[in-house]
């Protein structure tokens, strides 16, 4: 197994404008650095989308709900061995995708 695997991590977005850049900042400043940010939004009436972009250029429109964003995003989009689906008012620990990798790989039962 790779020991850098790709994780996609897929932020599903809808009016999040007052949360999103700190939900990115927080997925840029992991530890585990090989990591590609998708976010799908909802069609939102705000500057989610803009403030998106200047992290990823990832962003994609999709809705109706949530369930639908995230699909889209691992299914269609992604390209990771590991996908971490992430709100936009979620702010990750630093090491927290480091930690997910290592644990997956370190356990057996996983």
């Amino acid at each position: 197994m790779n020991e850098n695997p790709l994780v996609s991590a897929v932020v599903t977005t809808f009016n999040e404008e007052k949360n999103i850049e700190n939900c990115l900042i927080s997925i840029k400043e992991q530890t585990y650095k090989n990591i590609e940010t998708i976010v799908v939004d909802n069609n939102s009436s705000d500057r989610t989308k803009e403030l998106s972009l200047e992290y990823t250029k990832n962003v994609y429109n999709k809705g109706p709900e949530r369930s639908a964003q995230r699909n889209y995003g691992m299914i269609e989009k992604s390209n990771g061995y590991y996908v971490i689906f992430i709100d936009a008012d979620m702010i990750l620990a630093p090491y927290l995708i480091e930690s997910c990798v290592y644990h997956i790989q370190n356990n057996s039962d996983i």
